[in-house]
């Protein structure tokens, strides 16, 4: 939410995991690392809806 990015120490490298049952805010600590650390969401993710079919 935005009021959880604005008082994120820093708001340009945090995003958000959304479950089932709640959601996880991620404050990356460099911008390369957000970009790894999403694909690896991201893949994980697509890995488990194929394991799921």
């Amino acid at each position: 939410s935005v009021a959880h990015l604005s008082t994120s120490p820093n708001p340009l490298l945090t995003f958000s995991v959304k479950t089932h049952d709640r959601i996880y805010y991620m404050v990356a600590p460099t911008p390369e690392a957000m970009r790894i650390w999403m694909d690896v969401i991201v893949t994980g993710a697509e890995g488990y809806t194929h394991f799921m079919l």
